[in-house]
């Protein structure tokens, strides 16, 4: 109000001078306005880039099942086998260096193959010496065991326990193993890939003729873990790799000045 009556009064003695106050403060606040408007463009100005970590590892628990079937017409006397080759498995593993507590028998499953069938076509078959592959058991052991190497070694020789007339399951695909200590080393690499990530942007800023600003936003990224020698894993599958690596990416927005 008092503004305004001021330059009422100027407006009297001089209207040429209310003229120059007004297009002044108009001046002032379109540059503010603008200033403004420049800054938020310029603040706008981003990049976008992704930081890369990877570290190899070794894994450090290995659980391996050793499947084992055996067909007969006995149920009795196929039971009276299957015990016999789960003693000769866990035989083998103790002279390969497993202790007790690290082996362990896993469920057993018995298959019919008569079942829905009627009493006279099971009378027949059975008459016919068809049934003796009527029952088919399916079990075998489990062994848990930190020592990845030694479990490496014992699954290259399941060959002795086929020359004992041990039928390893047609599903077999050895040992499977494991990396826990991912907690321990992901602090280390998300800085590592927040650094290539920073590498990254600070050249394309350069080659931009710009100048790096602060993070506008940062992705940390899905931590994997891969076979390290992809040529060398059985059936494509990490876990069946002793030799691993972790990868993780980053995704990092700058702004550029």
């Amino acid at each position: 109000m008092k503004i305004l009556q001021s330059l009422k009064k100027t407006e009297v003695e001089n209207p040429w001078t209310g003229v120059a106050v007004i297009l002044a403060i108009g001046i002032a606040v379109g540059g503010y306005f603008i200033g403004n408007g420049v800054y938020d463009a310029f603040m706008r100005r981003t990049v976008t880039v992704k930081g890369l970590a990877e570290q190899n590892v070794v894994a450090d628990m290995a659980v391996w099942n050793i499947n084992i079937s055996k067909v007969g017409g006995d149920l009795a006397k196929l039971q009276a086998g299957v015990d016999a080759d789960i003693a000769k498995v866990k035989e083998f593993l103790r002279e390969s260096g497993f202790s007790d507590a690290e082996i362990q028998n896993t469920r057993v499953q018995v298959r019919d193959t008569f079942a829905g069938w009627s009493p006279v076509e099971i009378a027949e078959n059975t008459a016919s010496g068809k049934n003796v592959s009527r029952y088919v058991i399916e079990t075998g052991v489990m062994v848990r065991s930190p020592d990845v190497n030694l479990i490496d070694a014992a699954s290259r020789r399941m060959g002795e326990l086929v020359r004992q007339g041990i039928t390893i399951k047609e599903d077999y695909a050895g040992p499977m193993y494991i990396f826990n200590g991912l907690n321990d080393i992901k602090i280390g690499m998300i800085e590592a890939a927040t650094k290539n990530a920073n590498d990254s942007a600070q050249q394309f800023a350069k080659d931009a003729g710009a100048r790096l600003g602060k993070i506008q936003s940062a992705n940390q990224g899905v931590f994997s873990i891969e076979s390290r020698d992809p040529t060398d894993r059985w059936g494509n599958d990490e876990k069946q790799s002793i030799h691993k690596k972790v990868r993780v990416v980053s995704t990092i927005v700058f702004y550029l000045r």
